[in-house]
This record gives C-alpha cells, structure tokens and sequence, in this order.
C-alpha cells in the first residue's frame, strides 16, 4: 500500500477525515480510503465493548505504521470507569503516552484527572459522550484541558456555526454511522433493565426493538444511519477541525467504501461537486449500512430520521427464505451471494435475529451456511425469515489480507512504563484520602417540579433541602409567595443538562436573577454549567455527570463542588470502594422515576396518551419536557432498603425526586414522620446496587 500524504492542512481549509478501525484490517481500509486519521480502542474501557480491538501492543505498532504514512492514530478510552479499574487505567494511560499517539478520547472525569496530573503531555479530546451541546460546554472543556471536543450529534448546522465560531479549541462532528435514540451520556435504558451501560460500552441496543405504541408494533426508536454528504461542503467553510465515521465494529468493506465516499467529496472542487456526491452516494449503497438520513443538520426535529415500520437491521435487503431443504435455504431474490459473505437473519414473527456466513452457494442457488445454528433455532424455523447482507466476505480477504504493520521497536520501555505505575496507581488504591465521619441520619432533599409544591411541603421535618428546576416560571412563583429567609435557604435550583445554543444567554439570566432574590444553592448537571455566574454560590452536582469513581469525584470537588453526587447506575461494591478512597460526604438520588432515554426528536407518532410496551411486558410512559422528549419506566427505582449501606459509605444526604409519576393524575406526595419510614413509602426496583454493574 501507497503512503498517503496528510491530506487536512489548515492552509487549504479542508477538515481531518477521521476513520474508525476495530480491526487491523478495517486500519489499511480506512488508510487506502483516505483518511487523515483513525481512532481504535484497547480491549477495555472503551465505548465499543463488544468489539475485537487491540492489545497495547497493537495499538503501539499501528502508531507507527500511521505516523509512517502520514496519518495521525487517536485511542478511544472513552468507557466510564469502575474504581477497581483505576490501576488497569493507570497503566494504559502510561503505555499509551510511551507510544506517542496523537490524541486520548476521554468521557470519564477520572480519566481527565489521572491524564492530567501524571501524563500532562497526552493530547485530550472530549468525548461525546460528555454530551456538550453548546459554546459553554466547549469552553468548560478548553479549561480542563481538552483540545479538541466531539460535540452532540443532535446539533443543526446553525447551532454548529455559532459554537465553532464561539470555540478556542477544535471542533469535531460526526458525520457518519449509527446514530443513538437518547442524547449521548444520557441513556440509562440498557443498564437500568440489566447493568448494561452504555456508558461503558456494553449497551445491548434497546432502541433497536419492535415496541407495541398506541395500538400497533413498530421500531419507534430505531434511528436511521447519519449521512452528511450533502452538508459536507458546509461544515468545511464554518472551519469544523475533524469529521467523524462512526463504526469501531464494522467490517474493512463498509470502512473503506464509507471513507472513500466522505475523501471523494472533501477533495472536490465546486463544479464537480453535485456530480461526486452522486457518485458517493452509491459507494455508499454498497457499504451495507441502515437507510440513510442527514440527522439533526437541517432541521432540530427532523420527519425522516425515524420510521417506525421499517425494521432496524443493517445491511442490504436480499430477501425472504422460501423454503428450507434439510440444512440448505433458498431466498426469494434476484441478488447473488457469495461463499464468504456476512448474512443477518431476522425472524419477525419473535424479534429475534442472528448472524451467519455462507459457506457454500450451489448452481440452483441453495444456500449453505457455515457453522452450527446452535441454539438459534433449527433450519425449520427460519422459512420466512428475513435475510440482510452486512458483509461481502471475498471482498475483504483479497484487498487486505496480506497488509503487515510496522513494528513498535522499543517494548521494553513499554514494559517498564506499565510496571512502575502499576506499583503507584496499587499502593495509591489502597489509600483512604480522608475519614468519612460516620452519620446516623441521612439529610433528605426532596426534588419537586413545582415551586408552588414547596408551600404544602415544609412542614415536613424529615426534609431539610428542596431541589426545584431553575425556570422563569419557578423563580416567579419563588418571588409572588414570599418565602422566609429560613425557607429560602432549605432551596437549591436544579440547572438542565440539555440547553441548546440559543438558550444559553436566558439561562445565564436566570442564575443572576435567582442569586438577586437572595438564592445561593444550585445543582450543576453538565461541564456547562461551570461557565454560569455561579462564583460564591453553594454548587452541588448530579447523576448526570456520571462520576462512577473516587477520582472523577475529586474531580468535581476541584471544580467547586461542595457535595458531589455519585453515578445512579453503580452498583454497592463500587459505591463503597469509590467512596472510601473519596473520603468525603456525598450525596446520591436513592429513588424516582428516572428518564431511560431523554432525545430532542419528537415524532409525530410520539403520545403520551398510551403507554409504550416492549417485548418482554415492561411498560413505559413517553414525556415531552419542552424540546426534549424522555421515555420513563412504569415502576421507580428506589436504594432505600439499602438505606444503611449507604450511610456507612458516606452517602449522608438523599434526594428523593418526586417530579414525575406515571399516568393522567398528579400524584399527592406524602412524606413520613421521619427519614426512618421512607423505604416503607417508596418502594422500587434496586437497579444495580444490589447486583453488578458492568
């Protein structure tokens, strides 16, 4: 293979093309496409779990064939990590900035603190799963010290123009793959029905299921596959540093023909620019993706990015199987296959499918498949079946096959990187920063929708805080019911995760006019907030930051947090060990009705007036909270009954959020006497903290 100039250079003002490679030769496929640069992952702590990816090693040796063809080589440690992880981290960390890559991708808080104080000249890029949406965002990220952030994939073209314009650092846009239903970083869904987070790479994709809404089945939360080749051209002339190909699991054939479409149209002059995107277009119809939409770019609720009767499998439709002939099928098709070729078969009589390779096709086009069905089902079952092709298996053994990597010379320094800070990150993990003084009662923060609530609950004496959202309704009714100033002071204002561009000066009005009333208490929920005129105020932190360890907790405490709240999805071992190392008080959510998915596309087949109801029985209830739509569980989560083992891990102050309850009729909250009776009260399901998180 050719060596391939570095072809984004800020002087021609052509962005970085940026490939993903979840195998070695997905690696040569994207470089023969024509990427400037590929982000690969080690096998753990990484978004894409169920990925091959690499070894250190590996990851060393494709450092150097990249840098060898002029092409940059960024790692994606972009998985939330556990406390007894920390050590592995450490050393990844190390080995990682021996080989000289040219960037980490990070979502973690602790990730950020560990790089930062041991490894300070690794190149950081903000994940985005961090979920930054606006300006603000991406200048809380310049400060901690990312240089490049990956901003939301739900941002339209406007918001994009205004943020780049607005940034200091790098902007990176993904411009191509699988698009998530929920908001990235704020998907609870897959962990909350089995302890397998997305966050950490292990989400088994309940957005891809067949759902019963309002009376009929269909995939209502299915995305279809982002395409920007038409606003290609316009990303480049705002002055976007990367584009991003989403795919880390998919086969050399999709990464090659998707690369090469994306290099074909940033290459392009003006005049033959309609002409290659046409042609791009195709190459793209052979990848073998999903259907195809421009996502958020030209619209903030676009109509096409979701259809619910269309099923939510990749690859190209070949057909149906007409009959089955002891252990061979034939398909009703006019398409051929190949020996070798990737098929994926979906039974839609019970949602279920699986993949297999054609061994063999004979004369009369019966079909043998390669391996055992197994537990899939017998070739009985599958008459009627559905039949995709993802993948064409000749194609990628004859171009990249015999494609060798250059090898990283200097393994002893490896070695020895990973030696030394395996001996500090263990004697580190074993250390207790701080004694966590032992308390007998919790404080009870009860969090309302309404300020108008907070009136018929203050007589309560197990409640020593309220959290409402910061609103200008919310603020107004603080000001018309002329709270005492004890009651003032029990009042914390909850701050949005989610605030697109254009609202970003109205929320800045609203924390200097809640501070003006004589308020001093807020909850930050994202990096953003940190940017807010928030200097003196009391900041407290929620869930959605997702701190899952001792360090992203101290974290937090670095940037002014006085009581950080601890990951919803953890489970107790990781609790207790993460806040022993901690070594301070901290607060956790222990019951409510928490959004599984929170998007900004709201369908027109989208109704609160029925519930959703997914294969297995569980229901949900659908939501809209102004331009966001969440879909909440029939049943609470509730850590009550684990109410002592929380204390005893230095978890001393509860929130009960009481803002949403399922059905037509507004629930009255009743509280008890005292903090004793509330697991009496509030029953739940235990999500993972009794369990374990993976």
């Amino acid at each position: 293979m050719k060596s391939i100039r570095k072809r984004s250079d800020a002087t021609f003002g052509i962005p970085e093309l940026l490939a993903p490679a979840g195998t070695k030769d997905a690696f040569f496929a994207a470089i023969e496409g024509g990427a400037d640069a590929v982000y690969v992952s080690p096998r753990v702590l990484n978004a894409r779990a169920y990925g091959k990816n690499f070894s250190m090693q590996e990851i060393a040796d494709l450092t150097v064939t990249a840098h060898k063809k002029g092409i940059k080589l960024f790692v994606a440690l972009n998985s939330l990590m556990k406390e007894e992880e920390i050590p592995l981290c450490m050393e990844l960390l190390s080995e990682i900035d021996t080989i000289g890559v040219d960037a980490l991708i990070i979502q973690d808080l602790g990730i950020l603190r560990m790089a930062k104080r041991h490894f300070p000249s690794l190149r950081l890029h903000a994940s985005t799963l961090l979920t930054i949406h606006n300006s603000l965002g991406v200048e809380a990220c310049r400060k901690l010290g990312f240089s490049r952030v990956v901003i939301a994939r739900e941002l339209t073209l406007s918001e994009i123009a205004l943020i780049n314009r607005r940034a200091s650092v790098e902007i990176e846009v993904f411009v191509h793959g699988a698009m998530c239903f929920s908001i990235s970083g704020l998907c609870r869904f897959s962990s909350y029905f089995g302890g397998k987070s997305s966050t950490r790479g292990k989400c088994v994709q309940p957005c891809r299921r067949t759902y019963t809404w309002h009376g009929y089945k269909g995939t209502f939360f299915s995305m279809d596959d982002l395409c920007a080749l038409e606003v290609v051209s316009e990303l480049r002339r705002l002055g976007i540093s990367s584009l991003k190909i989403e795919g880390r699991l998919k086969p050399p054939s999709y990464v090659y023909r998707v690369v090469r479409a994306y290099r074909a149209v940033l290459d392009a002059g003006k005049k033959e620019l309609a002409a290659t995107i046409d042609r791009s277009r195709k190459m793209l119809q052979e990848a073998m993706g999903r259907p195809l939409s421009r996502g958020f770019f030209l619209s903030s609720n676009p109509k096409d990015i979701v259809c619910p009767t269309r099923t939510a499998n990749t690859g190209t439709f070949i057909g149906k199987i007409a009959s089955v002939i002891e252990d061979e099928v034939i398909v009703s098709s006019s398409k051929t296959l190949s020996s070798g070729d990737r098929l994926r078969i979906v039974r839609k009589k019970d949602d279920r499918q699986f993949s297999v390779s054609v061994k063999s096709v004979s004369d009369d086009g019966r079909i043998k498949f390669a391996g055992d069905l197994g537990s899939r089902g017998t070739m009985h079952d599958l008459k009627g079946a559905m039949v995709f092709k993802s993948d064409s298996g000749g194609y990628e053994k004859t171009r990249w096959a015999g494609e060798k990597l250059e090898r990283f010379r200097n393994r002893t320094a490896l070695q020895k990187a990973a030696r030394s800070v395996r001996r500090l990150s263990q004697k580190a993990g074993h250390t207790r920063r701080h004694p966590i003084g032992k308390r007998s009662t919790p404080e009870v923060v009860v969090f309302l929708r309404d300020m108008k609530e907070v009136k018929g609950m203050d007589r309560y004496r197990c409640v020593d805080e309220f959290l409402i959202p910061l609103s200008r309704k919310n603020l107004g009714a603080a000001s018309r019911l002329g709270l005492n100033q004890p009651l003032r002071k029990r009042i914390t204002w909850h701050l949005p995760p989610v605030a697109w561009e254009k609202e970003v000066h109205r929320m800045k009005g609203l924390v200097r006019e809640a501070r003006k009333q004589g308020f001093a208490k807020f909850q930050i929920t994202n990096l953003w907030h940190t940017m807010l005129p928030l200097k003196g105020a009391m900041i407290t932190s929620s869930y959605e930051l997702n701190p899952l360890n001792s360090e992203a907790m101290l974290l937090l405490k670095d940037l002014g947090v006085t009581r950080p709240q601890f990951s919803i999805e953890t489970d107790l071992g990781n609790l207790k060990m993460a806040m022993s190392r901690f070594g301070n008080e901290a607060s956790a959510t222990v019951y409510g009705f928490i959004p599984l998915f929170t998007t900004r596309l709201l369908h027109r087949t989208y109704t609160s007036r029925d519930r959703v109801r997914s294969p297995k029985g569980e229901s949900f209830y659908w939501k809209r909270e102004k331009d966001l739509g969440c879909l909440y569980p029939e049943i609470p989560f509730s850590f009550l009954d684990n109410g002592s083992k929380l204390l005893e891990a230095g978890i001393a102050t509860w929130i009960l959020d009481m803002r949403f309850s399922p059905g037509k009729k507004k629930r009255r909250i009743r509280l008890p006497a005292s903090w004793k009776g509330l697991r009496h009260v509030f029953r739940g399901r235990k999500f993972n903290l009794p369990s374990k998180l993976e």
